[in-house]
């Protein structure tokens, strides 16, 4: 069985798809209805109607209908995530973080104003935020943390559903040893947060059992992994899959234990851009591999961003079945040696614990 699910697009789909360009982080609304997608230098978002069914137990994706939101205060839209089906969280590298309401399906492309902008608040400003993630906590009100890649901070902001999102707390969530965290999000239970750590090479595993706080070091690692970007858990919970921007591969990491504490390699790289749509995006050595990536719920489809292949589907049951199969011990040699030499060429520091 394939592992890239074809997909089928409508005529609109498939014109804001091919106008999308460089694109950042991208994410699935709670019902799987819809997929958000962040057109970085086109300072707009893209938000598909998509239906993702199966079929003699292979998935089948479509997307139909398509609104863009634009806004004056798009600038630089790198991490999206939803709140409901119709709000959307919007980090601009370049500026704010932006709640918005999504327009209906083939609704006009008129400019869109925010119905919040998240303050850094008594914690210090939100500086170039990246990627985001939300949970929904007890009280009726919604967990919000901001990667800020380029002060190497996560905030933490509270938003009151019930007073339109109004930010009702916040703070300095995580600090120590951050080095231009670019991705990050929750495991589905809640108890461990996933960090991709650019600069140092690794993702970073908190246990959310603990109370953390910006002193807090992390509990686990994922390391061999050039440039992490989009970083999410399977929801078996037993992988964690992380896009490596600067080469082919999402590294395929597995629990194999009752916790994520401690060191990982991963046990397959799996090759999700071609050497020729690689090579089209190697503006730098950061640059030419998956950026966003996220999991469906229920249908277990993997969805994945690059700037020359705009989206991509895979089927995690397959991606996880091979990461499972049997392989020899010289292969997996091999796989972490390129990663390796990789490392020396572009001339970065292996800082990982042993």
């Amino acid at each position: 069985m394939s592992v890239e699910v074809q997909y089928s697009a409508s005529a609109a789909a498939a014109r804001a798809i091919a106008d999308l360009g460089r694109t950042e982080d991208v994410q699935f609304s709670p019902s799987n209805r819809r997929l958000a997608v962040a057109a970085f230098h086109h300072n707009r978002i893209a938000v598909f109607e998509v239906e993702i069914s199966r079929s003699g137990g292979k998935p089948q994706v479509a997307l139909d209908g398509v609104v863009e939101i634009a806004a004056e205060t798009l600038k630089g839209p790198h991490g999206l995530c939803f709140l409901d089906e119709d709000t959307l969280v919007v980090a601009n590298r370049e500026g704010s973080v932006e709640v918005y309401r999504v327009p209906a399906s083939g609704a006009p492309n008129d400019a869109v104003i925010p119905r919040r902008t998240v303050p850094g608040g008594a914690s210090g400003r939100i500086i170039t935020p990246g990627s985001v993630a939300a949970a929904p906590l007890d009280d009726g009100t919604i967990e919000l943390l901001v990667c800020n890649n380029y002060v190497n901070s996560v905030t933490r902001h509270v938003l009151d559903r019930r007073r339109d999102f109004a930010v009702t707390g916040d703070e300095t969530l995580l600090q120590r040893g951050l080095d231009v965290p670019d991705g990050i999000c929750f495991s589905p239970d809640r108890r461990w947060l996933a960090v991709s750590n650019h600069n140092t090479h690794g993702v970073l595993l908190y246990d959310r059992s603990r109370r953390l706080g910006p002193d807090s070091e992390p509990d686990g690692l994922l390391r061999n992994v050039l440039c992490p970007h989009g970083v999410r858990f399977t929801f078996d919970q037993e992988f964690i899959l992380v896009a490596d921007a600067a080469a082919r591969y999402v590294n395929v990491y597995k629990k194999g234990g009752a916790t994520w504490s401690g060191t990982r390699d991963p046990v397959r790289l799996f090759e999700a851009v071609t050497p020729e749509v690689f090579a089209r995006g190697r503006l730098n050595p950061q640059e030419g591999g998956p950026k966003g990536i996220d999991i469906s719920k229920d249908t277990n489809v993997l969805v994945m961003t690059t700037e020359f292949r705009t989206l991509a589907f895979f089927d995690v049951d397959e991606v996880v079945r091979v990461a499972e199969a049997p392989e020899s011990r010289l292969k997996r040699y091999l796989q972490w040696r390129l990663s390796e030499a990789i490392y020396n060429r572009l001339g970065y520091m292996a800082r990982f614990p042993a």
